[in-house]
């Protein structure tokens, strides 16, 4: 990125223009109300991809794909990964790269991740932020609508970075790139970056961005990376990867599918089978095939502290824990 593309990197949250979600006559001295920053500037390039996900948001049901038991799983699995990660007790600054799930559906991971966590949740969508905005009761939580391939933040502001399925949106592969060298530009020496994306090497993957080129699925698919990829690109922008996940085993489209189905046959009755092919596909993560039935691959990076000496590995970690 050209130095005067960059925007102006934002030194102090509060110096933007913000509106409370708590009435005017609310005491001052009492917990810091959820915010709203305002909309910063996208590229231009990316506006078209910014409109499609504004009116996904303004839909009545963004999510209605994601059967409740699904997004109950994929909640918990994302939040153990991130607190296995991160550490359990976590109580630095947040960033959250997209908020659909806060937004939009049961599976939301920032709202309650790290209680005394000075979270940021952002969106290329201002509808999908004040949507979160508004369904947001922790008081440390703070929005904003920005691109994350333009952070507006300060270089090491942040100590740790959440991109859970953000990245693997974007229509080529030098848009995730750029987001990735941003990423590594705002996280402090020391912090740590959580990035999953979407699986490329799982067959139905490929199944699923070819519908949704045809415009058969609820948002567009776009590049992604396979693991080995995902880790040299990290190293490369000077991350350290440290471990790598492999996450959910459920068989994309088949199953969202088949819930689908479940649910309208036998509605509320539909829980019980529905648990058990989710316990049943979970068992997929302790076979050897793991790296070509997980949804999501996960890799969390490192910025190494100031002064440190930088390694190049060669090799991608093997997968580990993951659900």
């Amino acid at each position: 990125m050209k130095g005067g593309e960059r925007l102006g990197r934002i030194k102090n949250l509060d110096s933007l223009r913000v509106s409370s979600c708590v009435p005017q006559d609310a005491t001052s001295s009492g917990p810091r109300p959820p915010r709203y920053i305002r909309k910063l500037d996208s590229p231009e390039r990316n506006q078209t991809q910014a409109a499609e996900w504004e009116r996904l948001a303004g839909q009545a049901s963004a999510s209605w794909y994601l059967d409740p038991l699904v997004a109950a799983q994929k909640r918990r699995v994302h939040q153990e990964l991130i607190r296995r990660w991160a550490g359990p007790h976590f109580a630095g600054r947040l960033l959250k790269t997209d908020v659909f799930e806060e937004a939009h559906g049961e599976d939301h991971i920032l709202f309650d991740l790290f209680p005394d966590a000075e979270a940021l949740g952002m969106d290329v969508s201002p509808e999908s932020v004040r949507r979160a905005l508004r369904r947001c009761t922790n008081p440390r939580c703070r929005f904003f609508a920005a691109d994350v391939t333009r952070l507006p933040l300060r270089g090491g502001s942040v100590d740790l970075i959440v991109c859970p399925s953000t990245l693997d949106h974007f229509s080529s592969y030098q848009e995730l790139r750029q987001a990735v060298t941003e990423i590594a530009h705002v996280l402090r020496p020391g912090g740590v970056a959580v990035i999953t994306l979407d699986n490329a090497e799982n067959p139905l993957y490929w199944l699923l961005r070819w519908a949704s080129r045809h415009g058969w699925t609820p948002f567009r698919l776009g590049a992604t990376l396979r693991l080995r990829e995902l880790c040299g690109l990290l190293r490369e922008v000077g991350l350290a990867v440290t471990d790598t996940g492999a996450l959910i085993h459920n068989p994309r489209a088949v199953s969202t599918l088949l819930f689908l189905l479940l649910r309208r046959l036998l509605g509320r009755w539909a829980d019980q089978p529905i648990q058990a092919l989710l316990a049943l596909f979970s068992w997929l993560h302790y076979l050897p095939t793991r790296r070509w039935t997980a949804c999501f691959i996960a890799a969390r990076a490192e910025k190494p502290p100031e002064g440190a000496v930088r390694i190049q590995a060669t090799d991608a970690p093997v997968l580990s824990e993951g659900n």
